[in-house]
């Protein structure tokens, strides 16, 4: 890798591996064409990213070749593609955020979530995706826990304060 560049999965990257599972999932291989195709940038971009994905394990990837997945590689794009379904569902179903822009938010909100965010978004989005008023105390008994997580007895007054003042400039 280049001097400087660190040797990590960026989203950047996280996206072409998601585009790469995309790809597979219809065809044995990947070819950087088809990658440069679907997610609208140059070939030397995609030759670039692939580089950097096979150093990080990710790919496997030959100058000119097809492009494959390796098992790290299935596991993390899996891992991205169902955190990606769960928030567009999420912001979709639960929200009520129309379908281009929940897609969009899901893409990017994904990037940002570890594993321990992601099993706690799991738990909140299976309550909320089924809920009915037999979930009530699984909700309230989520919020307890969440506010347990991070040593809060109570919501403080100024973040009732801003959820009050976005309420404000909001009306005409």
């Amino acid at each position: 890798m280049p001097r400087g560049r660190k040797k990590t999965l960026t989203p950047a990257l996280e996206d072409y591996l998601a585009v790469i599972q995309e790809i597979l999932q219809k065809q044995p291989a990947a070819r950087v064409s088809t990658i440069a195709r679907k997610m609208g940038v140059s070939l030397p971009s995609v030759t670039n990213a692939m580089k950097r994905l096979a150093e990080l394990g990710y790919v496997e990837y030959e100058k000119y070749g097809y492009i494959t997945l390796t098992e790290k590689g299935k596991r993390r794009a899996r891992s991205l593609r169902g955190s990606q379904n769960r928030l567009r569902n999420f912001f979709f179903y639960v929200m009520g955020i129309p379908s281009p822009t929940a897609e969009k938010l899901s893409r990017h909100f994904s990037h940002f979530l570890d594993t321990k965010t992601r099993e706690r978004f799991k738990r909140f989005y299976d309550i909320m995706v089924n809920f009915d008023e037999s979930k009530v105390q699984e909700l309230k008994e989520f919020l307890e826990e969440s506010r347990r997580l991070v040593n809060v007895r109570e919501i403080p007054e100024e973040a009732r304060i801003m959820e009050e003042d976005e309420e404000e400039e909001a009306q005409p």
